[in-house]
């Protein structure tokens, strides 16, 4: 029997288990990666694969949710914007509850309790905040790339020695003076 409905590859149906706590059953799917999953600067791309290796377990409360997803993201260098790939592996975990008001909380929701009906479960939103947390602020090809340079854009990789002549706007009136000395 499919655990799988056919409407999202991120949807599991657990209710043969899920009312029963202390009952288990581990997941290992791939399936491709959502439209948003990421930023502008670095991502991973629509359609590529993800994969998803967790463990469902029925509680009291509901469907506890833990595991890895692994993917690999795309973007470009921070400094020198030359294609950055990189594999990201990022824990998962999450409460899915029947009723959202069963979980006591002080400061109101938690970060990772979902609702559910008790039928399927809904991995996507746990994947996304798993795998865009991980992703790097500003990817870097290298952590010592040199990137552009600033006044032109050259590669500083290409040319270490690529320098300009920058003279203070204070003294570029003197700049005159030595202009009419050489002719």
């Amino acid at each position: 029997m499919s655990h799988r409905p056919d409407s999202s590859p991120y949807r599991f149906l657990i209710r043969d288990f899920a009312r029963s706590p202390g009952a288990q059953r581990t997941v290992s799917e791939t399936f491709p990666a959502p439209a948003v999953l990421g930023t502008v600067m670095v991502g991973v791309p629509e359609g590529a694969e993800i994969r998803l290796d967790a463990s469902l377990e029925a509680v009291s409360e509901g469907i506890w949710v833990s595991g890895t997803v692994a993917a690999e993201a795309v973007g470009e260098c921070g400094r020198c914007l030359d294609e950055v790939r990189f594999d990201v592996a990022a824990p998962v975990q999450g409460l899915f509850v029947f009723d959202q008001s069963q979980v006591g909380d002080e400061e109101g929701e938690s970060e990772d309790v979902f609702e559910f009906d008790g039928e399927t479960l809904d991995l996507e939103e746990v994947v996304r905040d798993a795998v865009v947390l991980q992703l790097p602020f500003t990817p870097l090809c290298r952590p010592d790339c040199p990137g552009l340079c600033d006044q032109c854009g050259a590669r500083l990789e290409d040319d270490p020695d690529h320098a300009h002549e920058v003279i203070d706007p204070r003294w570029s009136a003197l700049t005159s003076l030595t202009e009419q000395e050489e002719s």
